[in-house]
């Protein structure tokens, strides 16, 4: 089986979406996969990894989170009329990418793999609406990754036909820690004095919640630290507003620094506060590293239902800075609950999220579309 993955991006470029795309590729080892992304500049490059070849078009520019680029739709047609796939899957949201499938004559089928709505370029709602609306009629099969999203984000009945919920998911054994890993943990718990860590790690945007976070950390009176990851357009302007010596920012963290991190940490704050946090792939890996998280309720979106309230993690109400600030003080001091809660979180992410089980989901799809 041929199939072409059309993507914003993919690793090594860091992101929910991309590292489900790479998921989906490991789950069907049999299958001639070629990817089609964005690169993050001018130039095009064509990439092989083992049996996969990943060509990454050049860009002109960025409008409303959108890569701009014209080469993007020439090396998809190129593929498609070269490698002749069976299967096209495409990860929205991509309306750029959207546009130009539908752009296309070939017949093909179609997997629109449904990651999240476009919440925050809300302008942009009149231009793209039709263009979602026309990629979900041409689809033979869309999938969402949580039941909020099967439940309420997709009212026409042909649409409903169509679905199947195949949840995000992670490689377990990317985060199982070896006895030089455990050594390496108790490091980073030293650095800072044995104190108990309240660990974020992601992009600095707007619906990630950083601000909350850090606003909630002048309110917690426990003594811990808080420990900063990622980077984004927000960073210097955060660094700048917050200053505290129980904040340290750690920059972008790789894979494996990841892992150890989750397994030093005590609590993994988790506030994005809308809907553009469709799942939520970090709560994964911090729950399956014994990290009990705290959320906001964000309507809708799969977070609160990766992590359930006072079963794997705890919750609070959206953007409630004082609320958020209270519960870190309870999780932070309750060694017996915070226990319960990340032994039942492991728990979680071994029954329903762990590679073995969601690539069965990806081979029963891909299966009956090639039967049809």
């Amino acid at each position: 089986m041929k199939i072409l993955h059309i993507g914003k991006y993919y690793p090594p470029f860091v992101g929910g979406v991309e590292s489900i795309t790479h998921f989906v590729i490991e789950s069907l080892p049999d299958a001639k996969h070629t990817v089609v992304s964005f690169n993050r500049s001018a130039e095009t490059v064509t990439e092989s990894s083992g049996d996969i070849v990943i060509i990454r078009a050049g860009v002109s520019g960025t409008f409303a989170s959108q890569p701009v680029s014209f080469r993007y739709f020439n090396e998809i047609r190129r593929v498609i009329r070269t490698v002749k796939p069976d299967i096209v899957h495409f990860h929205y949201p991509n309306p750029l990418g959207a546009l130009y499938i539908l752009l296309l004559r070939k017949k093909f089928k179609l997997v629109v793999h449904w990651h999240s709505d476009i919440i925050a370029q809300r302008f942009m709602s009149k231009f793209v609406r039709p263009i979602e609306r026309r990629i979900l009629d041409r689809a033979d099969a869309i999938i969402v990754t949580s039941p909020g999203y099967k439940e309420f984000a997709f009212h026409s009945q042909l649409y409903r036909i169509k679905l199947t919920m195949i949840p995000c998911s992670i490689n377990e054994r990317s985060f199982e820690l070896v006895d030089s890993d455990k050594a390496k943990v108790n490091v980073i718990r030293q650095r800072y004095g044995g104190k108990k860590i309240v660990l974020f790690l992601g992009r600095h945007v707007r619906y990630k919640g950083l601000r909350y976070l850090l606003e909630a950390e002048k309110l917690v009176k426990e003594d811990c630290v808080f420990l900063i990851g990622g980077d984004g357009p927000l960073t210097e302007s955060l660094k700048r507003e917050f200053v505290s010596e129980r904040i340290h920012w750690l920059g972008q963290l790789s894979d494996h620094d990841r892992k150890l991190y989750y397994s030093a940490s005590d609590i993994y704050a988790f506030p994005s506060v809308t809907r553009n946090e469709a799942f939520g792939v970090a709560l994964l890996e911090a729950m399956y590293c014994g990290c009990p998280p705290v959320t906001f309720t964000i309507p809708r979106s799969g977070v609160n239902w990766v992590s359930i309230n006072n079963h794997t993690g705890l919750e609070v109400e959206n953007r409630n800075v004082v609320e958020y600030a209270y519960t870190l003080d309870r999780l932070l001091k309750d060694d017996e609950l915070r226990a319960r809660l990340a032994d039942n979180a492991r728990q979680r992410v071994r029954q329903f999220f762990i590679k073995d089980v969601v690539s069965r989901q990806y081979k029963d799809l891909y299966k009956r579309l090639s039967d049809e």
